[in-house]
């Protein structure tokens, strides 16, 4: 779930600086606003990883030409006076050249560093992101630095299709100006940058899908019995699919958030039938040697009772007449990934006639869809 959460958000990743969203209370200006935060970083980015080329190549040079660096890479008066006075008697046109090479190559990065350092000054100091740190806690944390209530400031991370997962080195941009939060990350420190992240966990996936494939091929001997398998994994696929989409439309729908998603946002969203019809419309789909999981059919539509979890124990009520049943033997709850007595407890009442599910951890079910599937 984790990894297609990063490839959903990160699918709008496409240049450095490698990922940034807003959050806003009005939309004018919010564009050009995030467009110069965009440049602003980018360009500082380029002149930093310039100066750093530059450096280098002139610490090569000087060791080649065997001037000692101070602190720094660059020259001191003293130094690039003396190499002045060796160029001008130089006689060897190769050794001169060096020289010459240095003495330019030290203006040019102390012009870098200027400019490197200008950028910075106009930018919001970045946060670097540490081992288990969250984009979502740390823009909550930052808005509420700038003044703004818990509340609020959720209101405002939520907003901003934020990355799912940051590695330890990255930086983290944040920037909240007249009601518009901004938020960039860049690779930082880090060995590896946001867009070459995500693109390494979809080539996994892709090759996970590919080697199914290639080792079902394989095995001719098995493939009769294989091919209903086959179809399984298949429905889980598209079933992971609709799942990606399905996330890609809940982030688009919460930049235009309502005051009636609001109330959606701290609810729970259920459907309730019989588990062999679900099974059958492709609702859920149970697999053979995995937990029970939602089916391609699964759309946001058919989800269309919600249980507001902000009051004190919160509980659906699930009558076997209301179902066409006499009685209930079971109630199953869908996703798997859900743990009965951890998030969730169900009672169902002596004559069997109905079921009470207790919700046990509302933070786990807060804007999240359930399938109650009843077997009689």
């Amino acid at each position: 779930m984790r990894l297609l959460r990063s490839l959903a958000l990160g699918a709008a990743l496409a240049a450095v600086p490698l990922a940034f969203t807003l959050g806003c209370d009005r939309k004018s200006g919010a564009e050009a606003e995030t467009k110069d935060l965009v440049k602003q970083v980018t360009e500082a980015e380029k002149a930093e990883s310039q100066a750093q080329g530059a450096a280098k190549a002139q610490s090569e040079a000087m060791a080649k030409a065997g001037v000692q660096p101070g602190p720094s890479v660059q020259l001191s008066e003293a130094q690039r006076s003396l190499l002045e006075t060796r160029v001008k008697a130089e006689k060897d046109n190769g050794v001169a050249a060096l020289l010459q090479e240095i003495l330019d190559r030290d203006k040019q990065i102390g012009e870098l560093n200027a400019k490197v350092a200008k950028l910075r000054a106009d930018l919001p100091k970045p946060q670097v992101a540490g081992e288990k740190d969250n984009h979502f806690a740390m823009a909550v944390r930052y808005l509420k630095g700038r003044g703004l209530g818990e509340d609020k400031a959720k209101e405002l991370a939520a907003r901003a299709n934020l990355m799912e997962e940051l590695q330890p080195g990255w930086q983290v941009y944040h920037q909240y100006v007249d009601g518009t939060y901004l938020t960039t990350v860049t690779q930082g420190r880090a060995t590896v940058g946001p867009a070459e992240y995500v693109r390494t966990q979809r080539v996994a996936l892709e090759r996970d899908k590919e080697d199914t494939m290639l080792i079902a091929h394989g095995l001719a001997d098995e493939v009769q019995s294989l091919v209903a398998q086959r179809q399984k994994v298949q429905e889980e696929v598209d079933a992971l699919r609709s799942e990606k989409t399905s996330l890609l439309s809940q982030v688009n729908e919460l930049s235009t958030l309502s005051q009636t998603q609001k109330s959606k946002l701290n609810s729970m969203h259920y459907l309730v039938g019989r588990r062999k019809q679900l099974e059958e419309d492709g609702v859920i789909v149970v697999p053979v040697f995995a937990k029970d999981r939602m089916g391609p059919k699964a759309v946001a539509a058919k989800f269309d009772k919600d249980l507001p979890l902000d009051g004190p124990n919160p509980e659906v009520t699930i009558k076997a007449a209301d179902l066409g049943l006499k009685t209930l033997s079971k109630v199953s709850v869908i996703p798997g990934s859900l743990e009965k007595d951890r998030h969730y407890a169900v009672v169902i009442s002596e004559d069997r006639t109905s079921a009470r599910v207790r919700i046990l951890d509302a933070e786990r079910l807060r804007n999240d869809r359930v399938v109650f599937a009843v077997t009689d």
